[in-house]
Protein backbone atom coordinates (compact mmCIF):
# COMPACT_ATOMS: atom_id res chain seq x y z
CA UNK A 1 0.00 0.00 0.00
CA UNK A 2 0.90 3.26 -0.77
CA UNK A 3 2.26 5.91 2.04
CA UNK A 4 0.11 8.95 1.15
CA UNK A 5 1.41 12.25 2.86
CA UNK A 6 -0.36 15.72 3.02
CA UNK A 7 -0.66 17.92 0.12
CA UNK A 8 -1.74 21.31 1.57
CA UNK A 9 1.05 24.10 1.74
CA UNK A 10 -0.80 25.66 4.54
CA UNK A 11 -1.31 22.16 6.54
CA UNK A 12 2.17 21.86 6.01
CA UNK A 13 3.89 24.56 7.11
CA UNK A 14 1.49 24.66 10.20
CA UNK A 15 2.80 21.28 11.24
CA UNK A 16 6.96 22.51 10.30
CA UNK A 17 5.63 26.00 12.91
CA UNK A 18 4.18 23.95 15.44
CA UNK A 19 6.79 21.39 15.65
CA UNK A 20 9.73 24.10 15.46
CA UNK A 21 7.75 26.18 18.63
CA UNK A 22 6.73 23.34 20.44
CA UNK A 23 10.30 21.68 20.90
CA UNK A 24 12.51 24.68 21.24
CA UNK A 25 10.06 26.23 23.61
CA UNK A 26 8.85 22.89 25.34
CA UNK A 27 5.34 23.78 24.64
CA UNK A 28 2.64 20.84 24.86
CA UNK A 29 0.39 22.63 23.19
CA UNK A 30 1.94 23.64 20.05
CA UNK A 31 2.92 19.92 19.95
CA UNK A 32 0.07 18.29 20.65
CA UNK A 33 -1.67 20.38 17.42
CA UNK A 34 1.61 19.33 15.17
CA UNK A 35 0.34 15.99 16.00
CA UNK A 36 -3.44 16.85 15.33
CA UNK A 37 -2.59 18.43 12.27
CA UNK A 38 -0.99 15.08 10.62
CA UNK A 39 -4.20 13.32 10.29
CA UNK A 40 -5.96 12.47 7.52
CA UNK A 41 -7.86 15.81 6.05
CA UNK A 42 -10.92 14.01 6.05
CA UNK A 43 -10.71 13.54 10.17
CA UNK A 44 -9.79 16.82 10.81
CA UNK A 45 -12.50 18.01 13.64
CA UNK A 46 -15.90 20.26 12.13
CA UNK A 47 -16.82 22.08 15.53
CA UNK A 48 -20.24 24.02 15.44
CA UNK A 49 -21.16 27.34 17.50
CA UNK A 50 -23.10 25.39 19.57
CA UNK A 51 -20.58 22.87 21.17
CA UNK A 52 -17.98 25.84 21.40
CA UNK A 53 -20.90 27.79 23.97
CA UNK A 54 -22.05 24.47 25.24
CA UNK A 55 -18.79 23.39 26.58
CA UNK A 56 -16.89 27.11 27.55
CA UNK A 57 -16.91 29.84 29.55
CA UNK A 58 -16.70 33.57 29.47
CA UNK A 59 -13.67 34.77 28.34
CA UNK A 60 -11.86 31.28 27.66
CA UNK A 61 -9.53 31.06 24.37
CA UNK A 62 -10.57 27.45 22.30
CA UNK A 63 -8.85 26.39 19.46
CA UNK A 64 -10.56 24.16 16.65
CA UNK A 65 -7.66 21.98 15.23
CA UNK A 66 -10.24 21.78 12.27
CA UNK A 67 -13.25 23.81 11.02
CA UNK A 68 -15.72 25.54 12.42
CA UNK A 69 -19.35 26.01 11.45
CA UNK A 70 -21.42 28.34 12.42
CA UNK A 71 -24.35 26.44 13.40
CA UNK A 72 -25.75 27.67 16.73
CA UNK A 73 -25.18 30.76 18.31
CA UNK A 74 -22.38 31.98 21.54
CA UNK A 75 -23.86 33.42 24.19
CA UNK A 76 -20.51 35.09 25.96
CA UNK A 77 -16.74 36.35 24.80
CA UNK A 78 -14.86 33.49 23.33
CA UNK A 79 -12.16 33.74 21.40
CA UNK A 80 -11.44 31.11 19.23
CA UNK A 81 -8.91 30.11 16.88
CA UNK A 82 -8.83 27.37 14.05
CA UNK A 83 -7.47 26.43 10.90
CA UNK A 84 -10.62 27.27 8.94
CA UNK A 85 -13.61 28.84 9.62
CA UNK A 86 -17.00 29.41 7.80
CA UNK A 87 -18.51 32.48 6.72
CA UNK A 88 -21.31 32.39 9.30
CA UNK A 89 -18.83 31.28 12.22
CA UNK A 90 -16.56 34.03 11.65
CA UNK A 91 -19.83 36.93 11.79
CA UNK A 92 -21.40 35.20 14.67
CA UNK A 93 -18.26 35.09 16.56
CA UNK A 94 -17.10 38.08 15.84
CA UNK A 95 -20.24 39.84 17.41
CA UNK A 96 -19.53 38.56 20.85
CA UNK A 97 -16.61 36.83 20.85
CA UNK A 98 -12.78 37.29 18.50
CA UNK A 99 -12.23 34.68 15.63
CA UNK A 100 -8.43 34.53 14.68
CA UNK A 101 -5.89 32.12 13.26
CA UNK A 102 -3.48 30.11 14.90
CA UNK A 103 -0.50 32.20 14.02
CA UNK A 104 -2.27 35.07 15.69
CA UNK A 105 -3.16 32.79 18.72
CA UNK A 106 0.96 31.79 18.91
CA UNK A 107 1.78 35.49 18.54
CA UNK A 108 -0.51 36.42 21.51
CA UNK A 109 0.31 33.34 23.20
CA UNK A 110 3.48 31.98 22.98
CA UNK A 111 3.51 29.51 26.15
CA UNK A 112 -0.29 28.48 24.93
CA UNK A 113 -1.43 28.65 28.82
CA UNK A 114 -4.99 28.42 29.60
CA UNK A 115 -6.20 27.67 25.76
CA UNK A 116 -8.89 24.66 25.42
CA UNK A 117 -8.57 22.27 22.83
CA UNK A 118 -11.86 21.48 21.06
CA UNK A 119 -13.03 18.71 18.71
Amino acid sequence: MKKISKTNPNILSLIDFFIDKGYSEKTPLWIDLSKRFRRPTRHLPQVNLSKINRYSQEGDVVVVPGKVLGSGELGHKVTVSAFKFSKSAIEKINKSGRAITLYELYKENPKGSGVKIME
